[in-house]
């Protein structure tokens, strides 16, 4: 083996040696699907935007599998942004040489765990990985990668049935009273507490930082990363003015309808072109957008879509002035928390509008309005309405509104509205 790389995996892999390393704060107590995932011999493989946690998650895997007895030398870890890989990225038999000159090397283990960090990095990874698990069961993989639609793509029509999905977002507010190491706090502390997560957002990094102004200069700098590594360089964009145009605009105007002839006309540059950068932002796991829901798949296509961001945070660095925009960060965060815990997330509008329809097998089985407070009569029953039309319109009993601090039941003809502050929502859907 090449000197200068069994030194990078030496310093990568530092239980070999029996020395520390570390793990972070416990996050696999909010993924049981891995734990699941992990004796399966299909590859895990772990998306999500960069800085959510994916490494250290790895890390966590990494170290709960030692401590149920799996030799040291049976795992193998590997980060490919590391220079000295990237500069092998163009040689198509690396990464399987790699993997197996190791295994050669501890011949009679039985079973490894090869862990491999930003997988996308190695262009020629699919057919890597499908040969690997075709011809070596004594493997178990696990990828993370940055980019959803390399990964997705190529995973899909490749290694089609070789495989299970995970993807890690920022910290749930849950996630981050564990971070802080804090334990229901009382009713005021938590108010405090939410405050602070809805101003910079749950990345593991910016939540343990104790400097306000260094908290939003990180989220900076994670924006401009993502802008950079996931969607200009994969994507081969050559115009960036025009694409950071389109994403600040996406920011700037969250939880809002979406035109792309408007955004086109606004900035000057082509509808499809538009359509194309928004792509991007989705594929890079920065934004989401969520359509109209109708029963007609068509209509929903050609309907507008609503755009959220990946972390309020990330908002709030970036475009939002925090005090002016409380109502939409509200709505993103309930967003992100349906996103983590539900597969289809549309919102509803007719005659009057509901923020949030979950789909289940088919069927629209809740129903969500979010509004920062109602105590504007205009308000509330702008709200109601909207919630009652969506409830009618899908058969359901019961519907919620989530709010900063307003609690409460309300009966609106047989519909049961609950009224719920957003700390105690969350609780209730993580």
């Amino acid at each position: 083996m090449d000197t200068n790389i069994r030194i990078s995996l030496e310093s990568q892999n530092p239980w070999w040696f029996d020395k520390p390393f570390a793990t972070g704060v416990d996050r696999l107590q909010y993924f049981p699907e891995i734990q699941q995932y992990l004796p399966a011999p299909e590859c895990l493989l772990l998306t999500g935007a960069r800085r959510t946690g994916k490494s250290t998650l790895v890390y966590q895997i990494i170290r709960s599998l030692l401590d149920r007895g799996m030799k040291k030398e049976a795992i193998l870890y590997l980060n490919l942004d590391d220079p000295l890989f990237v500069s092998r990225a163009k040689d198509p038999g690396f990464l399987r040489e790699l993997i197996l000159g190791y295994c050669a090397w501890h011949e009679g283990t039985e079973r490894f765990t090869i862990c491999i960090d930003e997988i996308q990095n190695f262009p020629y990874w699919v057919a890597t990985i499908k040969t690997l698990v075709d011809t070596r069961p004594d493997l178990k993989l696990i990828l993370t990668g940055s980019t959803s639609s390399i990964l997705r793509r190529e995973i899909s029509t490749r290694l089609s049935g070789r495989y299970f999905f995970c993807t890690v977002y920022p910290l749930s507010f849950a996630e981050c009273l564990g971070f802080w190491g804090i334990d229901n706090p009382p009713i005021l502390r938590m108010r405090h507490l939410f405050e602070s997560y809805l101003l910079y957002g749950g990345f593991p990094r910016v939540v343990l930082e104790s400097k306000d102004d260094l908290k939003l200069e990180i989220l900076k700098n994670y924006y401009e990363t993502i802008y950079l590594k996931d969607i200009i360089y994969p994507n081969n964009v050559r115009n960036n003015s025009d694409l950071s145009d389109v994403l600040y605009y996406l920011v700037s105007n969250i939880a809002t309808l979406l035109s792309y002839n408007r955004i086109a006309d606004t900035l000057k540059i082509a509808p499809d072109t538009v359509k194309e950068y928004i792509g991007y932002a989705e594929d890079a796991f920065l934004l989401h957008t969520i359509k109209k829901f109708d029963y007609s798949v068509k209509k929903q296509l050609a309907n507008q879509k609503k755009v959220y961001c990946l972390d309020t945070g990330i908002l709030n660095a970036v475009a939002f002035m925090f005090s002016e925009n409380r109502g939409r960060l509200l709505e993103n965060t309930v967003f992100i928390a349906l996103k983590k815990t539900h597969g289809e997330i549309y919102y509803h509008k007719e005659r009057y509008e509901c923020d949030f329809l979950v789909k289940v097998h088919r069927k629209i089985v809740r129903a969500i309005q979010v509004t920062e407070a109602l105590e504007n009569p205009s308000t509330r029953t702008r709200e109601i309405r909207g919630l009652c039309e969506a409830m009618e319109a899908y058969g359901l009993e019961e519907g919620t509104i989530v709010t900063m601090h307003d609690s409460g039941e309300e009966m609106h003809k047989d519909k049961k509205i609950h009224i719920m502050p957003i700390y105690e929502w969350l609780k209730n859907t993580a």
